[in-house]
């Protein structure tokens, strides 16, 4: 049987809303499912104790948890041993493209909440490169999946570009989409920004979730021509309804490379590996397969 070494003595600070033995328990949970095996050994009590900086009757309530759980078991002065793994749970939540949320025809719709001109945060202005006493024209959405909150949805556009958009049908499609098919820009992404957020109290009430609750946070800039950016997507996801995922490509080369010159003997050039690309993919079951094709023809992630 594997000993698991025990780490080292370390405080932890504890979310306020959740009791702290159900904390330990859900970290313990993914140690076993990550870093364990059946039969490996926890940490005694007392060395939990020192980990996490709680009582004694705290760490006995989030063991006594995973026992009635069939995950350990303990036997007095032998120890706590794993006695099966956590079950796999089939992933639920969506991730990769919002566009090809409606393109491969999935339960999404997008409602807008409000739209019209509007005079920029600071934030806002030095990205969109706009003076701020300038307005732009704002879109804010709501989307769903099966009928429920997947995300909110921001888009900061200069006033002509925004007004024309709006004009649009926007439940069925992205705006990166009517920019490119609808108004033929040539748009390009510049950059994004991702961060775990705690929701607000808007943010909360549109998603349905609990104040405080875990939301991924997306920001995307896209720009025309060389510089000049034509919208700012600022985006709140669902954490128990989306993730986000990237895969990095590279071909492996198809001849050895050498260790360095050989005496007399040409120097070869060093193969060329094309650039890394990201990919988002689907991990609802409707749309595994769809988007795993499409992904190869794009590098963007996300979307507004």
């Amino acid at each position: 049987m594997t000993r698991v070494r025990s780490r080292q003595t370390a405080t932890h600070s504890f979310l306020d809303p959740f009791p702290k033995y159900l904390q330990i328990r859900e970290i313990l949970v993914r140690r076993i499912e990550r870093e364990m095996r059946v039969g490996d050994q926890l940490p005694t009590e007392h060395t939990l104790c020192e980990e996490f900086g709680v009582s004694r009757e705290t760490v006995r309530d989030a063991l006594s948890g995973l026992e009635a759980d069939g995950l350990i078991s303990r036997t007095p002065g032998h120890g706590t041993f794993v006695s099966r793994l956590p079950p796999v749970i089939r992933e639920t939540r969506l991730t990769g493209l919002t566009e090809d949320f409606s393109r491969f025809k999935l339960d999404t719709e997008a409602r807008v909440l409000s739209k019209g001109p509007v005079l920029p945060q600071p934030a806002v202005a030095e990205v969109m490169a706009t003076p701020r006493d300038e307005m732009v024209y704002r879109i804010f959405r709501i989307r769903l999946f099966e009928g429920a909150p997947l995300g909110l949805h921001e888009a900061f556009l200069p006033l002509d570009v925004g007004a024309r958009v709006a004009r649009l049908e926007l439940g069925k499609t992205s705006i990166v989409h009517a920019l490119r098919s609808a108004l033929r820009l040539d748009i390009w992404e510049d950059h994004q920004t991702i961060e775990a957020l705690a929701a607000d109290t808007e943010v909360a009430r549109l998603l349905e979730v609990g104040i405080g609750s875990p939301v991924l946070h997306v920001v995307r800039l896209f720009k025309i021509g060389a510089h000049q950016p034509i919208v700012l997507f600022r985006a709140h996801y669902r954490a128990d309804r989306y993730y986000y995922t990237v895969k990095l490509a590279q071909s492996t080369p198809t001849r050895p490379v050498a260790l360095g010159p050989q005496k007399g003997a040409p120097r070869e050039p060093a193969p060329v590996r094309p650039a890394k690309t990201t990919r988002a993919k689907s991990a609802h079951p409707k749309a595994n397969g769809r988007i795993a094709k499409a992904a190869h023809r794009r590098s963007r992630v996300l979307a507004g």
